[in-house]
């Protein structure tokens, strides 16, 4: 107890509990202070925690000037006991693990200049030339850690690295740490929840300020990375383990995996479809900044809190580069791996169910009367009736009329978005429209981000820079287009513009965050001529809803700075009620119930509006921005109760009036993320519900206050952020690389 607390008493001065953010003691003086401590506090305390090494001060400075310090082998105590502070569930069990050899790790987190120097380019969104380069002016970006990166990046930029002439005359071999040595290195010889103590504040890490962790105050939150360096070290010496990035692991994340996992050196699960990430980063609560945090994203993902750091072990002991991963599969390969579409034992039967004209379906609310669905799915999976190659893109699926009707972009021979048409039962492609695009200036940039609607013979699409059509639904002739940035002066967000085309009587509504007070324009249908705009405000993502209150139409309008209700005949403003959310993330369509607005955003959490008899009339019924922070998902919403998919927690259910919290699945239905992501749909007016979650799972559930229960799971698709269309007894779902129609295992028709 003593060396225990001798080490706090040095820890609070060292890393600067009374001092700001750039406060440091020189590097040499703290690695010495914090080494003994930290060995006597191992031996002495944590008797399990122990080292085969002396933590000497054994670092190296590679060809490009990268800093790395060896980790001495070691054993510790990796994840949470269920009474530790902030523990979750996918923490647990805490397990020994051995550490069986040495390792170099990066002291900081791959900089700007370094991943610049190496791969000749920046990924970076905080950089000087950046999508936030305003927030920047007075910054060299060059020593801010590089973010945007994907696993798939950081991999090959370890590649790279190794291959240096002066890096393999020294024998060096890059690679990413595992997540067991990436925790053993952060606590550094540890057992407290950090590596310095039991408490985090603005003065320790680039995090949320707001939201600090245990007894201290709320600080400062920079709302963006910071250049490395500028917090003080952990006992092993390296910078930046809780904050500023999180950081990519060598591992696939499986919330079980502590439940199995090997004692000496683990490196993760052998299948999985997400990396591990760790660290926390400028946006995190502290609470996801704890040493012991798991979190995980797609490898493709780019994110601009994401980044990396790496290890490097010598040749000289036998390391060798390997990637730990096969080469992408082509869609064809895949597809030889599910079920042919051959012998089904029934087949599509497009009057058996409602069909799906547009987003969120036929009454645009997510809610879907289909065929009675059987509760016992095939073991070999669901059948495949037909599969079509496509290009790139986020945006949902309509299906009208025996049509399918999806977008997608296309880089070669040209850059261009398409418009395609299929049969619904054989999977033909009728037709397919295209006009050039440029997605320069659109991160995540795949491809369109909205979903066709169809109505009275037309299709009427909106592309992720602004073009806006109107086809033959039957030929695909065009009838008339807009360009929402050269005719209206529409100011595309960083992701593109995303709101699918609402119809409403005889006008086409858009979120075009045009100018001026254009932020919402009203076409009609048929001859493509503008009819009312209105709002000031910047494009947001969200799709505007119509809904019925005290029998008049109300649109519902969420923007990055206000909820709107306007009048969808005239445009005309109703009711505003101000709702400021970081980087413009009004993303998931508004939900009403019961007079009850309800708006959820991933950084500022969810706002309820209740809605008077005065239809100008509003008050704020309640706000969580801790337990429901929503991103893309779209909620649900029935008999009082909503369900949304929380960033942190999964789906969640809670009292729609109230806001008080029912309970949480822990991150089963759709894999833990830093994105997570499942499409919701209500089944026949029941609590039965489907999923298409983001690893192209199709999940048949009963939700209701009572909790979360999977009847039927199976893998339909690859991984996909898309919307799929239910119609008649199929499933048409969609990823980057295909769109396939499926059947739904029903009983009788």
């Amino acid at each position: 107890m003593v060396m225990m607390k001798k080490f706090a008493s040095i820890s609070r001065v060292a890393t600067g509990f009374t001092g700001g953010p750039r406060f440091r003691m020189p590097h040499s003086i703290l690695y010495v202070l914090f080494a003994v401590v930290a060995g006597h506090m191992a031996l002495d305390a944590c008797p399990v925690l122990q080292s085969g090494k002396s933590r000497g001060n054994n670092a190296l400075t590679n060809s490009i000037g990268m800093k790395l310090q060896q980790i001495p082998s070691g054993t510790f105590l990796m994840g949470s006991l269920p009474g530790d502070p902030g523990a979750e569930e996918d923490e647990m069990p805490q397990h020994r693990v051995r550490i069986t050899r040495p390792f170099y790790c990066g002291v900081y987190e791959v900089t700007q200049g370094e991943f610049q120097s190496v791969m000749g380019r920046n990924t970076s969104f905080f950089t000087n030339q950046g999508a936030f380069r305003e927030t920047l002016k007075d910054e060299d970006t060059s020593r801010f850690p590089v973010d945007g990166v994907t696993w798939y990046d950081a991999w090959e930029f370890c590649r790279r690295l190794t291959g240096l002439p002066e890096e393999k005359a020294a024998g060096r071999v890059y690679r990413l740490p595992t997540e067991a040595e990436w925790e053993y290195a952060c606590r550094a010889g540890t057992r407290t929840v950090f590596a310095h103590g039991n408490e985090l504040s603005a003065d320790q890490a680039n995090f949320n300020g707001n939201y600090p962790f245990g007894e201290v105050p709320a600080g400062r939150f920079y709302n963006r990375t910071v250049a490395i360096g500028s917090y003080a070290p952990n006992a092993f010496g390296l910078y930046d383990m809780h904050g500023n990035v999180s950081e990519w692991c060598y591992d696939k994340f499986d919330r079980d995996y502590y439940k199995r996992s090997p004692v000496d050196s683990p490196r993760g699960p052998r299948r999985g479809t997400s990396p591990v990430i760790r660290g926390g980063d400028w946006y995190s609560d502290g609470r996801d900044c704890r040493s012991a945090f798991r979190y995980a994203d797609i490898p493709d993902g780019t994110f601009y809190a994401l980044g990396f750091r790496v290890v490097c072990e010598l040749a000289s002991s036998g390391a060798v580069f390997r990637l730990p991963f096969e080469p992408v599969a082509t869609a064809e390969a895949e597809s030889q791996k599910r079920a042919p579409p051959l012998a089904l034992p029934d087949e599509p039967a497009p009057a058996s169910g409602e069909e799906w004209p547009h987003w969120r379906g036929p009454r645009a609310d997510g809610s879907w009367f289909g065929p009675k669905l059987s509760a016992t799915w095939p073991a070999d999976g669901l059948h495949r009736v037909w599969e079509s190659p496509i290009g790139g893109g986020y945006g949902g699926i309509s299906v009208a009329g025996g049509r399918v009707y999806v977008m997608d972009r296309q880089t070669t021979p040209e850059e261009v978005e398409r418009v395609l048409c299929y049969a619904a039962v054989g999977g033909r492609l009728l037709w397919s429209k295209s006009y050039p695009v440029n997605y320069e200036d659109i991160a995540y940039g795949n491809g369109p981000r909205s979903t066709p609607a169809i109505h009275k013979g037309r299709v009427y699409t909106l592309g992720g820079t602004g073009q806006l059509r109107c086809y033959d639904a039957i030929s695909g002739t065009e009838h008339w287009s807009q360009d929402l940035v050269a005719d209206y002066g529409s100011r595309i967000p960083i992701w593109g513009l995303s709101a699918s085309p609402v119809i409403f009587e005889n006008l086409v509504i858009v979120h075009a965050g045009g100018e001026p007070d254009a932020c919402y324009l009203a076409f009609d249908f048929e001859s493509g001529q503008e009819i009312w705009r209105n709002l000031t405000d910047a494009a947001g993502y969200a799709t505007p809803v119509v809904i019925q209150h005290q029998g008049r139409a109300q649109l519902l309008c969420w923007t990055p700075e206000n909820v709107h209700g306007l009048d969808p005949h005239s445009g005309q403003s109703l009711w505003a009620v101000p709702f400021i959310v970081n980087y413009g993330n009004s993303i998931a369509d508004p939900i009403f119930d019961q007079g009850v607005v309800l708006v959820s955003s991933y950084y500022d959490g969810s706002k309820a509006i209740q809605l008077s008899a005065d239809p100008q009339g509003t008050e704020i019924a309640w706000q969580d921005r801790r337990n429901m922070r929503a991103l893309m998902a779209q909620p649900l919403v029935q008999k009082g109760y909503g369900y949304l998919i929380d960033k942190r927690h999964g789906l969640t259910c809670f009292e729609l009036q109230t806001g008080k919290k029912i309970w949480d699945d822990d991150n089963r239905m759709t894999p833990k993320g830093r994105n997570p992501q499942a499409t919701l749909v209500w089944i026949n007016d029941q609590d039965r519900a489907m999923a298409l979650n983001s690893d192209g799972d199709l999940i048949l559930m009963r939700l209701g206050p009572e909790g979360y229960h999977e009847e039927a799971r199976a893998n339909v698709i690859g991984r996909t952020w898309a919307h799929p269309a239910y119609s008649g007894n199929c499933v048409y779902a969609r990823s980057d690389t295909e769109i396939v129609c499926v059947l739904l295992p029903c009983v009788d028709r």
